[in-house]
C-alpha cells in the first residue's frame, strides 16, 4: 500500500508539473516572426484580368 501511495503521488506531482510547464509557455512562437509582419500591397496595376471574366 506504501509503493501504491508513492508511485500515485509521483504521478499527480508529475502531471501537475507538466500541466504548469506546458500552460506556462508562449501562446504561439508565430506572432513574433518577421515574416508574417509584411507592410507591402499589391500592386493592382500588375494584375491581369481575363477579357471573359
Amino acid at each position: 500500500m506504501k509503493t501504491f501511495k508513492r508511485t500515485l503521488t509521483f504521478v499527480l506531482a508529475t502531471g501537475i508539473l507538466a500541466f504548469t510547464a506546458v500552460s506556462c509557455s508562449k501562446a504561439s512562437v508565430a506572432d513574433e516572426d518577421a515574416l508574417y509582419e509584411t507592410h507591402q500591397g499589391v500592386d493592382k496595376n500588375k494584375i491581369v484580368v481575363p477579357t471573359n471574366g
